[in-house]
């Protein structure tokens, strides 16, 4: 389980965010807590999917960078499972941080793969690095380009049954 940390923009906006939700000391000792460390949470009605489907379906879609940075995702009725689960569980069963990203090992190149397929389109333009660095400036573009190797250890753990574990699985409900 990962402490955070001070090396990137992300990094430290996420320990800040976990540090504002804590409980204080003398409540912390008396109430369970848990928070959820979403990937790229992906639905029919939002959030990263909305923002890449337009340039998928006019087939200029492709991959990030070298494409080879991985992808950590998550459907969005997976987190709302984990929450669903976390709330439900006993104290003994769940506390602390939760990685909220589905059981793949996916990378930007595989995504890319299988959304264009989802929607029967091509992925034939790669966006090159300094392009993305332009668009979104260094900080921001950092997250799309280098990205971070995730996995649900405490989350399956702890018994949590994923709805969508792969991409082609919740590619095809959001799609469709």
């Amino acid at each position: 389980m990962s402490k955070g940390g001070d090396f990137d923009l992300l990094s430290r906006l996420v320990t800040e965010w976990e540090t504002a939700g804590r409980l204080p000391g003398d409540k912390a000792t008396d109430t369970r807590q848990v928070v959820v460390r979403a990937g790229a949470v992906l639905g029919k009605d939002g959030g990263a999917i909305q923002q890449m489907i337009w340039p998928f379906w006019l087939g200029l879609g492709g991959t990030l960078g070298s494409g080879c940075q991985p992808f950590p995702w998550i459907h969005v009725a997976d987190v709302a499972g984990i929450i669903t689960h976390a709330l439900e569980s006993g104290t003994g069963v769940v506390s602390g941080v939760l990685n909220g990203v589905a059981p793949a090992d996916d990378t930007n190149a595989t995504f890319t793969k299988a959304l264009g397929s989802a929607l029967r389109r091509p992925t034939l333009f790669p966006v090159p690095a300094f392009v993305v660095n332009t668009l979104l400036g260094s900080e921001r573009a950092v997250i799309l380009l280098q990205g971070q190797r995730v996995i649900p250890k405490r989350t399956l753990e702890s018994g949590y049954v994923f709805k969508y574990p792969d991409l082609q699985s919740a590619l095809k409900n959001i799609v469709s």
